[in-house]
């Protein structure tokens, strides 16, 4: 566990009797453990690291050696070799030495880092992006399918008396056989609506829990207080787009490098060596430095024929990338324009059922004030309240699903999801 303080943000409240889960520390949480979030969090360093090693491709190569050798050495008396005797000698020596060529490859390694690096970084915010939105999708079903279990329990309830009271009517002759059947199969659909809604209920807590990678206690969801947003963002070019012009950039890059490479080899090199044989090492007087500047240059005729062929591969693969950043832009307006009309009629579905839930609330109203008077039966307010709890359903469907829709939007262009994530 990375961040045990997550682990009590969620789980201290529950023992101390709130027993509830809350949006942002799921999310937080999920974040935290996600195995996306660890690989593109992994690639991202990995690529910093390719830049670093990038840059420090530009150092000269420098090499220190010392050595002390013991070796035997022959006596000469005269003639011929008399004996021998062995010998201690010391060497230390420093060199330096780099070079540049007209087409320097750490130059390119460098522009080609950096790209990778700020895509690397790209890949890592959507993918932030992409988890917080799943978690708060999946935890919106959650809310919306336990909402929808309870109005359909009320509903089977309510459905259950009027059942009741039209087998009451039909043994006193108020009401036929039909009446009566058809009361049955009512309520039999409401029973199925129930279940099929505790079924989802089931199924929506498992895929919410089975993403964060937790056991789920079975607590209430905490509902935060959403904003619905009656403004469309502005559109703007998202990450996705941003990578490919990067890709698009670096394939460029590598086009000009190839083009670079028609041209004959020059190269300029810079090579110091000192080097002492001295018995005192640190007598610096007793080094002898040398210094080499070259300027080289060559060209490989047989090899012009496979780097017109590579260059000719690039620039083809060049003008699919730059077709596919196109056709990508083209389809994000699509999408986008696609998303913002699914929202103008669901912000109108929502004020419409808003509109039709108020109407109920007051002919629920009504009916009370009738039935308290006398005016009309039990039946008749059990009917009208079933009116008002469907009502109720429709309209949380569609105001959870105008929710999902604003954030899905802000997923497309690369915003904040819930503004902070």
């Amino acid at each position: 566990m990375k961040n045990p303080l997550l682990l009590l943000l969620i789980f201290v409240p529950l023992l101390l009797g709130g027993q509830t889960y809350d949006l942002e520390t799921l999310i937080e949480l999920g974040l935290e453990h996600s195995y996306d979030m660890q690989q593109e969090e992994v690639t991202y360093q990995n690529y910093r690291s390719y830049l670093t090693s990038s840059w420090l491709g530009l150092l000269p190569q420098a090499t220190v050696n010392v050595s002390r050798i013991n070796s035997e050495v022959n006596i000469y008396n005269d003639n011929p070799v008399t004996g021998s005797t062995r010998d201690w000698s010391n060497s230390a020596g420093f060199s330096l030495t780099k070079s540049i060529s007209l087409n320097e490859s750490d130059y390119y390694n460098i522009r080609t880092s950096v790209l990778n690096k700020k895509n690397a970084e790209l890949s890592l915010e959507d993918m932030r992006k992409e988890v917080a939105f799943q978690i708060f999708s999946k935890y919106l079903y959650v809310l919306e399918t336990q909402k929808n279990l309870n109005i359909r329990e009320e509903n089977l309830r309510i459905q259950q008396k009027i059942h009741d009271q039209i087998q009451v009517q039909y043994e006193t002759g108020d009401k036929s056989l039909l009446d009566l059947k058809l009361s049955e199969v009512t309520l039999i659909d409401y029973e199925i609506a129930v279940n099929e809604a505790e079924n989802a209920l089931i199924q929506q807590r498992q895929d919410l829990f089975s993403y964060l990678n937790l056991t789920d206690a079975g607590y209430d969801l905490i509902e935060p207080e959403f904003t619905v947003r009656e403004q469309q963002p502005a559109y703007q070019d998202n990450n996705e787009l941003f990578r490919k012009r990067n890709l698009l950039k670096s394939s460029k890059l590598s086009s000009f490098q190839q083009l670079m490479d028609f041209l004959p080899t020059l190269s300029l090199g810079y090579h110091y060596y000192s080097n002492s044989t001295s018995e005192e090492l640190k007598d610096f007087d007793s080094y002898d430095d040398s210094y080499t500047i070259s300027l080289t240059a060559s060209y490989a005729i047989f090899d012009l024929f496979e780097k017109r062929e590579a260059y000719a591969r690039t620039r083809r693969n060049l003008r699919i990338q730059e077709l596919d950043l196109v056709i990508s832009e083209k389809d994000l307006k699509k999408s986008l324009s696609t998303l913002e009309s699914d929202l103008v009629t669901l912000r109108r579905s929502r004020d419409l059922y808003e509109e039709k839930l108020i109407l109920s609330e007051s002919n629920l109203e009504m009916a009370q004030e009738q039935f308290r008077l006398g005016m009309i039966s039990t039946l008749d307010l059990d009917k009208v309240r079933l009116d008002y709890l469907n009502a109720q359903l429709s309209y949380n469907n569609r105001y959870y699903e105008l929710i999902r829709k604003q954030e899905e939007i802000n997923r497309k262009l690369s915003l904040l999801i819930l503004g902070k994530w």
